[in-house]
């Protein structure tokens, strides 16, 4: 455990390689164990550094916003004596890649933003208070079908009919207080985009959308690239938000394919 300046502990797993440093932002309800299908690809050839975000999964809880998640990624990388590294963020963790890129440019060797938007629209912060809602009730079926459809393509939702009762089952220690912090964090971006802030990043940038997103469809992808100057965009087809763990083959291979071009 990292303790942040305020007096958060922040949960994070660090593994020394021998190339550049890659840091793997969590999505909103994602934990490091998550990225599984990603680390086993990195490790070796890069440097590897994960983390749960305040008030996310095994981490303490403690105010919330992107800012905080930006600065206690900084200290994390201060501690560790991280001056550059590559960013992956799906999701609130793209999000706040974006924000990371854009307060700190000198450190960021390049980004990659999987299914993020940088602004929160009126459709999609409805969404997000139907999810807080089922966060509220501290009933994991409840919780999960708040955002089940949201996040999972209706091909993917077929083809896995168990899938409900299966992330259900992984619930138990899920941090619900947290997590309506995270929602919170979230909604301040309908007052403080990240919009502004694109044009001040200035690393190479890979921007990726699932062509069935429902939370932060492929519009907001878009936005994202045009305003980042040369940012490639890659729209994976027959997916749905959680494009990391419907093709997890075709996102692995997107990463590794920008992380070569760059070193």
């Amino acid at each position: 455990m990292f303790q942040s300046s305020d007096g958060v502990e922040i949960d994070y797993e660090f593994y020394p390689g021998r190339g550049s440093v890659v840091a793997l932002l969590n999505g909103i309800f994602m934990n490091m164990r998550s990225w599984d299908f990603l680390t086993k690809d990195l490790k070796g050839r890069f440097s590897l550094l994960l983390h749960n975000f305040r008030c996310q999964w095994t981490s303490s809880n403690g105010e919330c916003s992107f800012e905080k998640h930006v600065q206690d990624l900084k200290e994390l990388c201060d501690a560790l004596k991280i001056d550059k590294l590559h960013l992956v963020g799906t999701s609130y963790g793209g999000e706040v890649g974006m924000l990371f890129a854009a307060e700190h440019p000198q450190m960021v060797k390049s980004l990659v933003v999987i299914t993020a938007t940088a602004s929160v629209t009126p459709y999609i912060r409805n969404h997000a208070l139907l999810w807080r809602m089922g966060a509220e009730t501290r009933d994991p079926a409840k919780f999960v079908l708040s955002w089940l459809t949201d996040v999972y393509s209706e091909n993917f939702l077929d083809a896995h009919p168990d899938l409900l009762n299966t992330i259900v089952s992984r619930m138990q220690n899920f941090n619900y207080d947290g997590a309506m912090m995270l929602l919170d964090s979230f909604l301040q971006m309908e007052q403080k985009p990240l919009v502004e802030k694109l044009a001040s990043i200035k690393c190479p940038t890979l921007v990726v959308c699932a062509e069935h997103d429902r939370i932060k469809p492929p519009r907001f992808s878009h936005e994202i690239a045009a305003l980042i100057k040369d940012a490639n965009l890659v729209c994976v087809p027959d997916s749905g938000h959680a494009v990391v763990v419907e093709k997890p083959r075709t996102i692995s291979n997107l990463v590794m394919a920008h992380l070569s071009l760059l070193g």
